[in-house]
């Protein structure tokens, strides 16, 4: 699950958004099926190309990767912009690769270098509000939560509601440096 923002002329709200990928056999290219179509601009592209130098640079150093990779957000039909979703869409290719199914009960939201570093990005606060909306609608786990960049601590300014779910431990913010 990636999160976005979706915003209207007077409001903002979080989303998460399903990304997934598939892997054959290939020459170790990822096709950004966003771009392909052009529902993507150009600063995703550039998180796409980010992310595939990364994977390039972990599984590629003694022998080319032999799988081609299609990554795309399913059920999204309007544009897909900005660099936020490049950790999750990560994720979702290196479980592609592996065969090991991600936990559908936790988002991810992060930008990344090519060293797998993460970096911050925008709309933090409602990107989580978002997710802890849409679990309440789906039904509430107290497993449920929200991996963010180590960068974005300092921009929380959630909801009573959050605070309270989270300082109880039924419902996780997670804030990291590095994809790994």
């Amino acid at each position: 699950n990636g999160l976005s923002v979706m915003s209207t002329s007077d409001y903002q709200f979080g989303a998460p958004s399903r990304i997934t990928a598939t892997t054959a056999f290939g020459e170790g290219r990822v096709f950004d099926i966003e771009r392909k179509v052009e529902l993507s601009g150009s600063i995703h592209s550039k998180g796409v190309m980010i992310l595939s130098a990364y994977i390039a640079s972990i599984l590629g150093k003694t022998d080319k990767i032999p799988l081609s990779t299609h990554l795309t957000f399913e059920q999204s039909y309007g544009g897909v912009d900005g660099d936020s979703a490049t950790m999750a869409e990560l994720c979702a290719m290196l479980s592609s690769f592996s065969g090991v199914a991600l936990r559908q009960d936790i988002a991810i939201t992060g930008s990344m270098n090519q060293f797998g570093e993460s970096q911050p990005i925008g709309g933090v606060n409602e990107k989580i509000e978002g997710f802890f909306d849409v679990c309440k609608i789906k039904g509430r786990k107290d497993t449920q939560g929200v991996i963010i960049p180590k960068s974005n601590i300092h921009n929380l300014m959630l909801r009573r509601d959050i605070v309270d779910a989270v300082e109880k431990g039924k419902f996780h913010i997670w804030a990291i440096s590095h994809v790994e």
